[in-house]
């Protein structure tokens, strides 16, 4: 019989989420982030240009070609010209428009300064060279390199911002219910973004507005800790976690500690919230990474509880794998829609 209230305790412990910072990070958490995949080379070539050879007229013994020696050394010293056209940035990539010499050969171009050459597209004279890799809302200064020599420097470029509105309702159809957040850029130096619950969410509480519920992170810097807080005095943020993603019948009776955990990038929050229900403890680990595919945006969100028990209290994705970054069932994708 005393099982049956050990159980539903761990049903309430994921109800918290939110951050990031210093702690190291569980080795259990699945990652989504992948290795930089090979280069893609895209070689347009225009059909109907046909290379022209004429046929040198036949040398007779009076027609000696002249040569001119400083002419011809200069000709062989001289170094192909790359210049730039333009630049297209993105949230966490940026497009580069180049004039190449001819009989380039696009294997040997890359970037220095951040990020890494994910596509280069060869049309005649032209590359349009891909750079993936980079972050939001950040300052770079690169480099094209040319068979390891630098032949375009000083290449700025300011990536844009993920702000917005992102909503998610399951990929199948199998329900309607809407996971709706905001993403406001943050004036902080531990933070690149606060993200806040929208009104359109179908768990959002009465009498707040916009931009009023904070749920990541659950506590910036210089905030007062929610360490030990009873759930009468939790923030909304935290009940409303409780609300939207707790499947059984308990309640928490407080937080025991929120954790912060460091990322190697500010385009992801991540926290370790542990509550207490009937004695027990269970830890949620919370994380919303921001990314950019080819323009696109979206809004990724994990929640997964430790023990393991207590992940049978928790609401799942009833369809991951058919949106991107859904590699599992603890993964929501949220889509910006404005």
């Amino acid at each position: 019989m005393m099982y049956r209230y050990i159980l539903p305790v761990f049903i309430i412990s994921l109800l918290f989420s939110s951050c990031v910072s210093t702690e190291r990070a569980p080795d259990t958490v699945q990652e989504i982030k992948a290795e930089p995949a090979p280069v893609v080379i895209i070689v347009e070539y225009d059909p109907a240009i046909t290379p022209q050879i004429e046929e040198p007229p036949a040398a007779t013994i009076s027609e000696k070609p002249e040569v001119n020696i400083e002419e011809w050394e200069a000709e062989e010293e001289a170094i192909p010209v790359f210049s730039l056209n333009e630049i297209s940035a993105r949230q966490q990539s940026a497009v580069l428009t180049v004039s190449i010499p001819q009989n380039t050969d696009p294997s040997l171009l890359s970037i220095e300064g951040g990020g890494h050459v994910s596509e280069i597209r060869v049309s005649k004279d032209t590359a349009i060279i891909t750079v993936a890799g980079l972050e939001s809302l950040s300052s770079y200064k690169l480099s094209l390199c040319y068979e390891g020599e630098s032949v375009i420097e000083g290449i700025e470029i300011n990536t844009a911002s993920f702000e917005g509105k992102y909503s998610w309702t399951a990929a199948d159809g199998s329900e309607s219910d809407a996971f709706v957040l905001d993403v406001v850029a943050a004036e902080s130096d531990d933070y690149r973004y606060f993200i806040y619950l929208n009104p359109d969410d179908s768990a959002f509480p009465e009498g707040y507005g916009k931009n009023e519920i904070r749920i990541a992170p659950l506590v910036a810097a210089g905030e007062p800790s929610l360490d030990d807080t009873k759930y009468r005095n939790a923030p909304e943020s935290y009940k409303w976690t409780n609300s939207k993603w707790n499947t059984g019948s308990m309640t928490p009776s407080r937080i025991d500690y929120v954790k912060p955990i460091e990322t190697e990038t500010k385009d992801e929050i991540r926290t370790l919230v542990a509550s207490v229900a009937l004695g027990f403890t269970a830890e949620a680990d919370v994380r919303y990474v921001l990314h950019e595919v080819d323009g696109n945006l979206y809004l990724s969100f994990y929640n997964k509880m430790s023990p393991k028990i207590a992940n049978n209290f928790i609401k799942k994705n009833p369809s991951p794998g058919i949106r991107p970054f859904e590699i599992d069932e603890y993964w929501y994708t949220l889509e910006r829609v404005e």
